[in-house]
C-alpha cells in the first residue's frame, strides 16, 4: 500500500487483482439512496454494471448522509438495489429502514 495524495492507503501500481467472486462487500457512493435501496448516481451505470459481476451474497453498502436518504427515486431495470444504507446514524439493512 502506498499513500494517496488526499492522504488515504491505495494498493501500490502494479498490485495484483483480485477475483471478483471474492469480493463480499461494496461500499457504494451515491448523491441519493431511498428506503427500497435504489440509488441516484451520476447517470453512467459503472457501479450498476460492476454489481451485476459480483456474487449473489456479497453485500452492497450505500454511502449518504442522512439528508439524502429519501423515500422513493426513480429506479430502472438495470439498477441494481443496495442491501444496507451506510450513514451518520449507522449501518442499516433494506427493509429495518424506518418508513
Amino acid at each position: 500500500m502506498e499513500q494517496h495524495p488526499y492522504g488515504y492507503a491505495q494498493p501500490v501500481a502494479g498490485t495484483a487483482e483480485i477475483s471478483i467472486d471474492r469480493i463480499s462487500v461494496a461500499l457504494v457512493p451515491g448523491l441519493a439512496f431511498d428506503l427500497k435501496g435504489n440509488r441516484l448516481g451520476q447517470g453512467v451505470g459503472y457501479y450498476d454494471e460492476l454489481l451485476t459481476r459480483v456474487p449473489d451474497d456479497c453485500l452492497r453498502v450505500g454511502v449518504i448522509t442522512d439528508e439524502f436518504i429519501f423515500q422513493e427515486l426513480p429506479a430502472e431495470a438495470h439498477d441494481v438495489s443496495m442491501t444496507h444504507i451506510a450513514s451518520e446514524s449507522g449501518v442499516t439493512a433494506i427493509g429495518e429502514l424506518p418508513t
